[in-house]
């Protein structure tokens, strides 16, 4: 993903460029990611500046073939927030996606097109790091106890009792199917 956003963001220098860029952006986006794996604790997600950077790079590539298309600086930035806000999903981040998108555009005219998305892309999703800090989303899995997530399995953990009869019991493997249920009447 680095290597990719790096050689679109210098392909506008040329093949050799392009091939640095590659090089660079690999090295760089696989540091960023290593660095906030070996703080990530467990059963949490990489870190928000990590998420970011990776954002960066997915956006660089999808600049670079809207360049080659014909898009100018300005409709990629526009396009890029857009579409990040409305990954956002919410109504107040969908509004600023554009807005945000439409100044970076504006601020990188004389850029090139996959330099733009990738700005854009950041941008927004820093703006909307410090504007809107509650969390978007919760997973139900942090505040229940493993014991109470029968579809979790957890090889270094004791299954809990069941009340099935004593001669049966859950096949310890995470892939085994579940026993169908009886339907109601």
């Amino acid at each position: 993903m680095g290597a990719l956003a790096g050689a679109a963001l210098t392909a506008h220098r040329g093949p050799r460029a392009a091939i640095t860029g590659a090089v660079l952006g690999g090295a760089a986006l696989a540091a960023v990611d290593g660095a906030a794996r070996a703080r990530q604790k467990p059963d949490e997600i990489p870190a928000v500046w990590a998420r970011i950077a990776a954002s960066g790079a997915i956006a660089a590539p999808i600049g670079w073939v809207a360049g080659r298309a014909g898009a100018s600086p300005l409709a990629v930035g526009v396009a890029s927030g857009a579409i990040a806000g409305a990954m956002g999903v919410r109504p107040h981040k969908v509004a600023l996606g554009p807005v945000v998108g439409l100044a970076v555009g504006a601020a990188m005219r004389d850029r090139p097109p996959a330099q733009v998305a990738a700005a854009g892309v950041v941008a927004f999703r820093t703006v909307s790091q410090l504007v809107f800090r509650e969390p978007q989303v919760s997973l139900v899995a942090e505040s229940a106890p493993a014991d109470r997530l029968p579809f979790v399995w957890y090889p270094w953990k004791p299954e809990p009792a069941m009340s099935a009869p004593a001669t049966s019991r859950r096949s310890p493997t995470p892939s085994a199917a579940p026993t169908p249920r009886p339907p109601r009447t």
